[in-house]
């Protein structure tokens, strides 16, 4: 029976997580820490019952777990004792689910439970890349060459404390008062904010190493919902229809005919796309998607990254 540690899983992506694995890994002894900097207990609810979530101090010993994973939206003086518990570079397994990225150098982009190795250090592959992965997964025999990548990201990427001051944000605009409280230095109220996509090239990069991958990155003013925008190009003209068939018959992904929307993400569905659209030559084909990327590069990732306790 494995053992999993989340640490703070109150944050939103600390529920979605105890959500997920309790019905991916329903046989699994779950084990809950804060990492708040204080030192009251928090409550959580698991399997409709509420619990007590103590906070990580020097009595727990992360080394017991099979899996510890990290939740946290904000960074923590107890955070310590995870780093020190990496640096002893104990037998457990990893995984930085965090809207923090203080571990981005320490671990790799995963997908799937090939990753799954014994004291690996590992992050949910960006929900993007997800569905990247799908699509190319369907489209493979037709040897593609090349993949761009366009993301626009939701505010929920930075945490909790984000959405709330989104909200805030979108009053102030309204009230033509001056906003007072920034998201990562940016206002996204209303408005749309091109980053860096050096570390999204990066990562897609070392998960298909195969492929030329180009990619950007815009942060936009949403609660949560991200938008895939995906350019495949391939060797040869494939033909439409030909695309749609292997696309309709891929595992975890569907093409819907309706108007997809930020509001249409569901937490449960997989990947959703939109009509396959070609290029006048047909050798670059594109198409869109949008995932909740809580469970999408989220929990239900790092519950396919940890099905390999399954076959262990």
């Amino acid at each position: 029976m494995p053992r999993f540690a989340i640490l703070d899983p109150l944050t939103l992506m600390g529920q979605g997580l105890i959500t997920e694995l309790e019905l991916s890994f329903p046989e699994a002894e779950l084990d809950l820490f804060h990492t708040a900097e204080d030192d009251e207990h928090q409550i959580a609810e698991i399997g409709g019952q509420a619990a007590m979530v103590p906070p990580l101090d020097e009595g727990a010993s992360l080394s017991e777990y099979d899996v510890v994973i990290l939740a946290a939206d904000r960074t923590s003086p107890r955070l310590k004792m995870l780093e020190q518990a990496l640096e002893d570079e104990g037998e457990f397994i990893f995984i930085d689910a965090s809207s923090l990225g203080h571990y981005r150098h320490l671990t790799s982009p995963a997908l799937n439970a090939d990753a799954m190795t014994s004291g690996a250090r590992l992050c949910p592959a960006n929900p993007t890349i997800v569905v990247a992965d799908c699509v190319l997964r369907a489209l493979a025999a037709f040897e593609p060459t090349a993949l761009t990548i366009a993301a626009i990201e939701p505010v929920s990427i930075y945490g909790k404390e984000a959405v709330t001051t989104l909200a805030h944000q979108a009053a102030q605009r309204l009230q033509g008062d001056t906003v007072s409280e920034k998201i990562n230095k940016n206002i996204a109220a209303f408005n749309m904010t091109a980053v860096s996509g050096a570390e999204l090239v990066k990562e897609a990069s070392s998960l298909f190493p195969d492929l030329e991958v180009a990619a950007t990155r815009t942060l936009g003013g949403c609660f949560h919902g991200h938008l895939a925008i995906l350019s495949l190009t391939f060797a040869a003209p494939l033909p439409l229809k030909t695309a749609i068939r292997a696309l309709k018959k891929a595992p975890g992904l569907s093409i819907k005919k309706s108007s997809l929307s930020v509001d249409g993400a569901s937490d449960r569905e997989g990947v959703c796309v939109t009509q396959v659209e070609a290029s006048s030559g047909g050798q670059i084909l594109t198409l869109q998607a949008i995932v909740d990327g809580l469970q999408i590069g989220g929990a239900a990732t790092v519950a396919a990254i940890l099905k390999g306790f399954r076959v262990s």
